[in-house]
C-alpha cells in the first residue's frame, strides 16, 4: 500500500533526527571511552531522548495541520475520479481550510451538473425508445397495405404505378431499419440490452455472413481474403452476426478498390475478430469518435453511403454487453482495421496465455509512450 505524504513526513523527519544523534554517538563514544562517567553518559542519553522526542512531536504536527489536510483533499479527488463525491473536513484555521471549503463547493457543484447530465440522458434514451416504438406501430400496416397492392390483390397497376410503390417500399424498409437501431442504441444505453448466448463456432457464423455479402464485395470489384480458425465459444448468434455484417458491410461502402480481410483466432480462452480493408481510412480524431452515436466521419460520405451513425455504436455496445472490447486502427487513405475480442461466456474475463499477456503489455507500453 503507498505512503500518504503525512506517513512520508511523519517518518522522514524521524529518521532525519535519529540518524545523525546515532553516527554522533558511535563517534563520541569511542573517543571518550573510560573518561564517560555515569553522569555523562546519563546526560548523553537525556539529550538523545529529548530530541527524539522533540522530533515525534514536531513530525506530528506538521502531520496533523499540513500533511494530513492534503491527504484528505486527495483521498476526495480520487474518489471523484471514480464519480463519488465525500466532503473533506478541514478545520486547521488557515489557507488549507479555505482550500477545503472551495473544494467541496466545487464538488457540490460538479456532482449537481453530474446529476442533471444523467437525468438528461436518461431522459433522451426514454424518448428515443417510446418515440421509435410508436412510429413502428403505424408502419405495419403501411408495409401489409404495400405488399398488397404490388402483388396485385387491390387492382391492377401500370409500370409507372408500380415503380412509385417500390420506392415508397425500400423508404418505409429504411424508415423501419432506421428505428429498429434507435431501439437497439436505447437499449444499449439503459442497459436492457438482452442476450441468448448459446455455444457455437465463430468461424462459421463468420463463413455465412461472407457468403451472403460476397455478391456485394465482387460487385464492387474487391478481393476477399480471410483466415479463419475453430474457435468455440458463448455468445448471442444474431447479434454477433449482426455486428459481423456491420463492420463488413462498413468495409464495402467505404472502400473502392483494394481488398477487404477477415481474420478469427484464438485471443487466450475467447476470439479475436478483426476487419481489415484499403478504402479511405480515418482520422485520429475520428477514431476517437467513431463509436458515439449519431457520429459520422464525413457528412458527404455518409450521405452517399447512407446511414446515420448507429452500426458501430451498435455494435461496441454488442460486444461490451458480452464482456469484450472494440477498437479501430487507422489512417487517412490507408485503410481501417477494426478489432473486437469475445470472451469464452458473456460476463466473463479473457484469459490469456503467457505470450499474449507479454505482447499485450509491450503494446500498452509503447501506446502510453507515443
Amino acid at each position: 500500500m503507498a505512503l500518504t505524504i503525512s506517513k512520508k513526513l511523519y517518518i522522514s523527519l524521524v529518521f532525519s533526527a535519529i540518524l545523525p544523534l546515532v553516527i554522533l554517538s558511535a563517534l563520541l563514544v569511542p573517543a571518550i571511552g573510560r573518561d564517560l562517567t555515569p553522569k555523562l553518559a546519563f546526560s548523553v542519553a537525556m539529550i538523545l531522548i529529548s530530541t527524539i522526542l522533540t522530533s515525534l512531536l514536531i513530525a506530528k504536527f506538521l502531520s496533523l495541520h499540513i500533511t494530513e489536510p492534503i491527504d484528505k483533499l486527495v483521498n476526495a479527488v480520487r474518489k471523484m475520479e471514480q464519480g463519488e463525491f465525500e466532503p473533506v473536513e478541514i478545520n486547521t484555521g488557515d489557507d488549507l481550510e479555505v482550500l477545503g471549503r472551495a473544494f467541496n463547493s466545487m464538488g457540490r457543484e460538479v456532482s449537481r451538473v453530474i446529476k442533471e447530465l444523467k437525468e438528461l440522458d436518461e431522459a433522451k434514451t426514454q424518448f428515443l425508445s417510446i418515440t421509435s416504438h410508436e412510429l413502428r406501430t403505424p408502419l405495419t400496416p403501411i408495409k401489409s397495405q404495400l405488399q398488397l397492392l404490388l402483388k396485385g390483390y387491390l387492382g391492377k397497376l401500370n409500370d409507372k404505378q408500380i415503380k412509385s410503390l417500390q420506392m415508397i417500399e425500400r423508404n418505409t424498409d429504411r424508415l423501419n431499419r432506421l428505428l429498429q437501431e434507435l431501439l437497439e442504441i436505447s437499449r444499449i444505453q439503459s442497459g436492457r440490452l438482452k442476450l441468448s448466448p448459446s455455444k457455437e463456432n465463430l468461424s462459421e457464423i463468420i463463413k455465412n455472413t461472407l457468403d451472403f455479402l460476397k455478391p456485394y464485395i465482387e460487385e464492387k470489384g474487391l478481393t476477399l481474403r480471410s483466415n479463419l480458425e475453430d474457435v468455440e465459444i458463448e455468445f448471442d448468434k444474431d447479434k454477433i452476426t449482426q455486428v459481423i455484417q456491420n463492420l463488413i458491410t462498413n468495409a464495402i461502402k467505404f472502400t473502392d478498390s483494394g481488398e477487404i480481410e477477415v481474420n478469427l483466432k484464438r485471443y487466450g480462452d475467447g476470439a479475436m475478430v478483426s476487419v481489415k480493408d484499403t478504402g479511405v481510412g480515418m482520422s485520429e480524431e475520428e477514431q476517437k469518435n467513431v463509436f458515439k452515436p449519431f457520429f459520422q466521419a464525413d457528412s458527404w460520405r455518409s450521405r452517399k453511403t447512407g446511414g446515420v451513425g448507429l452500426g458501430l455504436a451498435i455494435s461496441k455496445g454488442i460486444i461490451e454487453a458480452h464482456g469484450g472490447k472494440m477498437w479501430c486502427e487507422s489512417k487517412p487513405n490507408k485503410g481501417s482495421t477494426f478489432y473486437f475480442v469475445l470472451p469464452p461466456k458473456p460476463g466473463e474475463e479473457i484469459k490469456l496465455t503467457h505470450e499474449e499477456e507479454v505482447r499485450e503489455r509491450v503494446k500498452t507500453f509503447f501506446e502510453e509512450s507515443t
